[in-house]
């Protein structure tokens, strides 16, 4: 901190009370708790978080259960064997 403004700082605080003065360390005991605390998810790396939440479940669901955990609407999908033999 430079010395100017912690002088500043040191002249204030002369003159307020105690009760004002404990409400100012409490401030800054918050203004120190926020620098310690990593910042919030972005809503990029929130959604990757879900994304790969839900790719573990998927992975730990049984073979035979893993098109119904990824919640696809197959509904009027046919299957066909010669074309997909084609590809």
């Amino acid at each position: 901190m430079n010395a100017p403004l912690k002088q500043q700082i040191d002249e204030k605080l002369e003159h307020l009370s105690e009760t004002h003065i404990a409400e100012v360390l409490d401030f800054v005991q918050f203004l120190e708790s926020k620098e310690c605390q990593p910042p919030p998810p972005s809503p990029q790396q929130a959604s990757i978080e879900e994304a790969l939440a839900q790719l573990r479940q998927i992975v730990k669901t049984p073979a035979k259960g893993r098109l119904s955990a990824l919640k696809l609407d197959l509904t009027g999908y046919t299957f066909n064997r010669d074309e997909a033999n084609e590809r």
